[in-house]
This record gives C-alpha cells, structure tokens and sequence, in this order.
C-alpha cells in the first residue's frame, strides 16, 4: 500500500509504547527496533520498568534516525497506549500534533484536540488469526500457542510510519519457521490484519513517512551491558565473581555463556563481599579479574575495595548505577554513587574512578579500566548506569585492531630472592608485582600497614612514606595521560557558556549545544571519563576560555560540581536532578540559554 498524499515526510521519529509488564510491551519494542534497524535506520531507546517481580508499568522509547541519534529526544511522535495506566504516567511526552495508538480492547482515552488518534482491538484480532489455524494445529500445541498480539501491534505500528511490511514478513519466516507453515502463515497474516486497521482509519490524516536507509556496514544492534562484558573479555579479563542486581545482572549473564570459551571462569558468589573477595584472590594470583554490581552491592564492598588498594591488586569494579539511596529505584537511572566510588571507604585508600559515555564506549572504558588497573596495580571504579545498561543502539562493531592491553608489571629474576621488595617507593609508584610460584617472589601480602618489603609497621615516618607510594599512582596517571579521558565538543576559542559533564549524559549536551549553537549562540562542551584522578589540567585550559560554565548531572545534591570545587577554583552554575530518567536535550538547552542571558 503506497504512503497517502498527506503524508509528512520525516527522517527522525520516536516512538514510545506504555503497558504492564508481562503483557508484550518489551516484546512489541523488540521487534519494532529490529524492523527499523533492518530499515538502515540509527537506533536509540529508553527502557524503564517496574520494580516489582510481577505486574507494574513499562514505558520502552525508540528514536529511529537516518543520521546519528545522540539523544532519546524531547518528545514522542506516537505513543502506543496498551492501558489506561501506563498512558497516564507516560504519556505527556507526546508532542503536538501526535499520534496515539491505543488498545481499545482495554481501554478508550479522553478525547484531546490536536491529538490523532487509532483504535486498535488488539487482543480481538489476535485471537481471530489464531482461530483461523486452530484446525490445522494439534490440540496441546494449540494450547501453549499465543494468540499474535504482538505482532497485530508490529503491523499496526509499521502502517503509522508508511514503512514496508516485507521486513517483517522475512523476520517472521525466520522466527516461526521451525514451528510449521501454519504458525509463520498465522503471524503474517496477523502483520496485515494489524496494518489493515490502521489504513482504514487513516484517510487524509497526516502520518510520519520513515524510508529505509541504504547501509553496507555491518552494525551490531546491543546495549551497553553487553558492550562492558565484552570489553573486559577483549582486555583479557579471565576471572569473574558476581552476585546478581538489578540493572548490573545482564553483565553476568553474558560472561556466564561467554567467558569459558576465552578459557575464563565466572562464579555466582553468595553475595557481593564474597565476589569482590574471590576477584582478589584471583588478582592475587595474576589473573585479570573483574566484577559489577549497583549502588547497594557496591556499598557492601567497601572494606575490600579498601583492601585492594592498600595490598595494591589490580582489579576492576562495575557500577550500574540506578536511582537510590538505600533500595531506590531499581530500574531507574542516577549518576549518584560518585561520592561513593570516590570515598567509600574508611580512612583513605587510592582508586581510579571511569565513566563510559554510551553503549560503544562501554566496550573501550572497560578495556581501559582494565588495563589502568594493571598498570597501576590499584582498584579501577567503572561508573556505568541504568539508561546506558539497558539502551540499545546499532553500533559498528568495534575494530579489534585497536585493542591494546596491558600486562601489570613484574620482577625479573634479578630483583627476585632475599631482596625482593613487592611495595617498592618508586617514582611512579607502581612497583613489580610478583606471582605466585615465581621463584624468590615470596612477600607478604595483607591490608595491614607494611612497609617496602611487605613486612608489617606502624611508624608515622613508615605510615606517611607508603600513604605517598601509593596515591602517587594517582599523581602519575594525571600527569601522563590525564588528557586522553577528556573530549571537546561544539566552538573553538572563547564561548559564550561551556559544559563541563560527565558519563552518559554526552549524548544529549552534545544535541543541546548543537540546537544552541544554530540559533547563534557560543556553546563548547568538554566531557570527562575520569574523574578520579581529575584531569584538572584539561578541565581549566577548557574553562579559560568559556565566560560561563554550566555543570550539569542526573543526581540530587551535585556530586561532580563538588569534586570539581574541590579540585579546581573554578566558578560554575549547577543544574542537577535526580528523578530516575535521563535529561532531554530541551532541558539542557534551556539551561544553556537561561544562562547566556543572565
């Protein structure tokens, strides 16, 4: 069927569907996001969902572009309703003028001018094409099979974008072909029952036109939960312990299936103390080793994160972090555990803090945690979150030509035996790291206070000399690689207002800026993966030339606004939230243009 006359044309749409959890809303995303990706199209989501085990409401934002989508947008051009609940918490986002498509089987909304609207009876037609095949489909086989609503909602959707159903109908012959002629034969025509409802309802009504996109590259189609577990394998990490939490547990899941065939071991362990604990011992031994979790199983860590600095093993530490304190919102987002990463623990102990800015750069962070905390012989803090975690987007495969790694370094024979000394005051300090077995490599190894050799002291002179040993791994980072973590976006030379972020909110300052900067206005943009140690040098050149400076985060108080007053003399506005879902890149330009007037 050919687009209607009054067809707007567009290149950038986004969808949103709202429903109960258990109820097709994920799958009915799923497949959405696959046709527009066979379509050619740049794929980005938004996912939140409920906390409870069972029932509850879920909202999944898909933004289909023929360029680069960098944000999950401002507002919604369709949003599919499948009860009355989930469009009443999420769908405000519509824009105007939009569209909704609501399950009439379930539900009718109140009528709103400016808004069109479609009725869909989705159980209704899916329970008509599975009668179509009942006598063709054995009796118990008949019993388990679903009724098509999914797939109802998938035609539906496709004919409110004017898109070919033909994709479809191949991923469908792909799906159930194994099932038998009859069920593929039920799913296809359940497609067209879904997109005929919509064409009869369209008439002269304007509907949004998404045209595939011609691509020969090979794109992966992942978010960035996978994207971590398979940096830190390309890394060569061989060892990971675990406990599962929400939203860190699809990291384990992959490594799970994944790891033994690199030669790896994962463990369940009973808790996120005894993970940590195995992934030292496992260090210890010389294995690279990592593990994740979110905030309260991070929380739990502390005491051996602390023990991993002092006894000077390397080791990585995921956070998916999500909405808090205490239980929180598990299936939210925050960039909130900053000042946990940076000073959970007792007293003081040196860690290196990281921050991936999106699904692709989740695969290079790791890699580099991974080998920062090789080199330098110290835990690694990986600072992921909820929105990158479960946001999928089609990425280029990474090109594993660029993958470096790093080794920790270890004693050669000569400086092995009687005098070995395992926490030598180096310049670095960093010191040769022996291995079990290696022959006069043996040293005291405990979180106790030591001195060169490893030997226990509790003298001041002894306590200030290896405090300084071992935060100069700090000092020595900064100063000869603080300038490869940081990237500038938007003008060059002076700016009206800059931005100084972090993590995964690079996506949507960068769309911010751009909108900013085509309405005149002077806008850079530097975005930070480490934070600890702060690559303060690159931070003032930035602010030397920006007459304001704008710092804005996903958390309630301002965590990284402080570590940088901490670090810097710098002046700065704060703009800061913490509700459990990303910025929009309105938001941000709305700041950026509050602030210029000022």
């Amino acid at each position: 069927m050919s687009a209607p006359s009054t067809a707007l044309k567009t290149t950038d749409v986004t969808i949103r569907l709202v429903g109960e959890s258990g109820e097709g809303t994920v799958s009915l995303g799923d497949l959405m996001v696959q046709m527009l990706t066979t379509m050619g199209l740049d794929i980005f989501t938004l996912q939140t969902f409920p906390a409870e085990i069972k029932g509850g409401t879920v909202m999944y934002q898909i933004r289909a572009s023929s360029g680069t989508c960098l944000s999950q947008g401002d507002y919604a051009d369709v949003v599919v309703a499948l009860n009355d609940e989930g469009f009443g918490l999420f769908g405000d986002v519509l824009r105007e003028n939009g569209i909704l498509l609501y399950d009439s089987d379930v539900f009718t909304p109140d009528n709103e001018p400016g808004r069109t609207e479609y009725a869909l009876p989705i159980s209704t037609l899916a329970r008509k094409e599975k009668e179509t095949v009942r006598h063709e489909i054995e009796g118990e086989q008949l019993k388990r099979l679903p009724a098509p609503k999914n797939i109802v909602g998938l035609g539906a959707l496709l004919r409110l974008l004017n898109a070919p159903l033909e994709p479809a109908e191949n991923y469908i012959r792909d799906l159930f072909g194994r099932k038998g002629e009859s069920i593929v034969k039920m799913n296809i025509s359940a497609l067209h029952s879904g997109a005929d409802h919509v064409a009869d309802q369209i008439g002269n009504k304007r509907t949004p036109v998404v045209t595939p996109v011609e691509h020969t590259d090979r794109t992966l189609l992942i978010n960035g939960n996978h994207m971590t577990a398979m940096g830190a394998i390309a890394a060569g990490m061989r060892f990971y312990a675990g406990y599962p939490i929400t939203p860190a547990s699809e990291i384990m899941e992959f490594l799970a299936k994944e790891l033994p065939t690199f030669g790896g071991d994962m463990i369940q362990a009973e808790d996120e103390i005894a993970a940590l604990g195995m992934c030292l011992g496992a260090s210890f031994a010389g294995k690279k080793s990592m593990t994740a979790s979110s905030g309260p199983g991070i929380s739990l860590m502390v005491e051996q994160i602390n023990l991993a600095g002092q006894a000077e093993l390397p080791v990585v530490i995921v956070d998916v972090q999500r909405g808090g304190a205490s239980t929180g919102m598990p299936t939210k987002t925050s960039q909130g555990d900053i000042n946990l990463a940076l000073f959970g623990v007792h007293n003081e102990s040196p860690r290196i803090v990281l921050t991936p800015t999106g699904v692709e750069d989740c695969f290079w962070s790791t890699i580099d945690a991974v080998n920062l905390a090789e080199e330098y012989q110290c835990p690694v803090m990986l600072l992921s979150d909820q929105s990158i975690a479960t946001r999928k987007q089609n990425i280029k495969p990474p090109d594993l030509s660029k993958v470096r790694t790093v080794n920790r370094l270890t004693p050669d024979s000569a400086h092995r035996g009687e005098n070995y000394l395992r926490y030598e005051d180096t310049e670095t300090g960093v010191s040769a790291m022996s291995l079990p077995g290696m022959t006069g490599g043996i040293y005291t190894s405990s979180g106790i206070e030591h001195d060169e050799s490893g030997d226990p002291g509790y003298t001041p002179a002894l306590a200030t000399k290896m405090k300084n040993k071992r935060f100069r791994k700090l000092d020595t980072l900064r100063e000869l690689r603080g300038h490869e973590f940081v990237e500038e976006f938007g003008d060059e030379g002076d700016v009206e207002i800059g931005v100084i972020a972090f993590g995964s909110t690079v996506g949507v300052i960068r769309e911010a800026t751009d909108r900013a900067r085509a309405e005149g206005f002077k806008v850079a943009h530097l975005h930070v993966r480490l934070i600890n140690p702060l690559p303060v040098i690159q931070i003032n050149s930035f602010a030397s030339r920006c007459r304001k400076i704008l710092v804005p985060e996903l958390n309630y108080t301002g965590q990284f606004a402080g570590w940088l007053k901490i670090n810097t003399d710098l002046k700065f506005s704060t703009y800061h939230k913490d509700e459990g879902v990303p910025f929009t890149p309105n938001e941000i330009y709305q700041q950026i243009t509050k602030l210029s007037s000022d």
